[in-house]
């Protein structure tokens, strides 16, 4: 559930009517009458989708594109530049969506913080749980143990999930590397953890050692897509150490920076051995701690949800808000979403 009754009831004060779906946050223990007690009507499915401006946390499903309808607004976490069922099916419903991924200030993006944050701690702890002998693992307990060996986590990234990827393994006792793009993202790195970590340029003869020697190695990119350069492919894994464990958190589309990862894996099937290394990609991490992550994100997307709001329903203006439409009446406007429909009508992406 993206909103809370607390913020539902913002939306409310706000003098827009609410309509929340029955039963919506009841995995989360949280019951109809609370949304009501906001000032949120209860609706059905159907009634719900009706809505001039529909909020989903994550993309609809292809059981949900029948409700798509001309003039309406959808916003989401979409992720749609990777799915071309659904940017089909947002060109020929016509209506107009919202990516809040995309939602940008300053170069960075804050409706995502609280799902990257928690994406980046989730990696280390099915990391740390996956090294178990038991589940195919090395045998290596994460935390320093006394007189044990400390476990070495590399890490791929230094945005927000990278770092709270970073904290984690820290916290627990691990050895930890970080490669980063650029020297100012090095200056930014050690700023905030001091001697805790190396921090090294992500060169491709550097990162081959490391990787080697990982014990972890965490993948939190940006963005990973059918045309994105393979980073740690599939002869640089077969060096690592076997029962080491690789977690791709970016989750991107195709074959991407780490090509020996085949497809996902699910949450009821985390791992998959694949040249004696566990491989763990799990699409959405926070999902395995929806009340966390509902809580977290609830309060972090409401103002951005007010200042669509006012921009759909109001006639508003936001440079920031316009900067997420991913499709305007049945067109794709989005730089990244018409790349992808160009890619896909080339080749089409299975």
């Amino acid at each position: 559930m993206l909103l809370l009754p607390h913020e539902i009831k913002t939306l409310v004060q706000d003098r827009y009517d609410v309509l929340v779906e029955a039963k919506a946050a009841a995995s989360l223990g949280i019951s109809d009458e609370a949304y009501a007690e906001a000032g949120a009507r209860i609706v059905t499915s159907l009634e719900a989708w009706q809505a001039n401006l529909v909020l989903k946390y994550k993309a609809p499903l292809p059981e949900e594109y029948r409700f798509f309808r001309k003039g309406s607004h959808l916003a989401a976490f979409m992720h749609a530049e990777g799915n071309p069922a659904l940017m089909k099916a947002l060109k020929t419903s016509q209506l107009t969506a919202y990516a809040l991924e995309f939602i940008s200030r300053a170069g960075a993006y804050p409706a995502s913080v609280s799902d990257s944050d928690i994406a980046g701690r989730m990696a280390v702890i099915y990391a740390a749980y996956h090294l178990q002998s038991h589940l195919g693992g090395r045998g290596l307990l994460m935390g320093a143990a006394p007189n044990g060996p400390f476990p070495r986590v590399v890490i791929i990234g230094a945005g927000n999930v990278g770092r709270a990827a970073a904290q984690t393994a820290i916290a627990l006792g691990a050895q930890v590397t970080i490669f980063v793009r650029n020297a100012t993202k090095i200056a930014q790195i050690e700023q905030e953890f001091g001697r805790r970590v190396r921090c090294l340029l992500n060169r491709r003869g550097v990162l081959r050692e490391e990787v080697k020697k990982a014990d972890v190695l965490i993948g939190a990119i940006l963005i990973s897509t059918f045309d994105t350069p393979a980073m740690v492919d599939e002869r640089m894994v077969s060096t690592m150490k076997p029962g080491s464990v690789i977690v791709d958190v970016t989750c991107g589309y195709g074959k991407g920076y780490l090509p020996s990862f085949k497809s996902t894996t699910s949450h009821r099937a985390p791992a998959r051995l694949i040249n004696s290394v566990l491989h763990i990609k799990i699409d959405h991490l926070p999902a395995s701690v929806p009340v966390t992550a509902s809580k977290a994100t609830s309060e972090r997307v409401i103002r951005y949800v007010r200042k669509l709001a006012d921009v759909c329903l109001r006639g508003g203006r936001s440079r920031m808000i316009e900067l997420c439409m991913i499709a305007k009446a049945g067109e794709l406007v989005h730089p990244e979403l018409i790349r992808h429909d160009a890619l896909e009508t080339r080749m089409p992406i299975a």
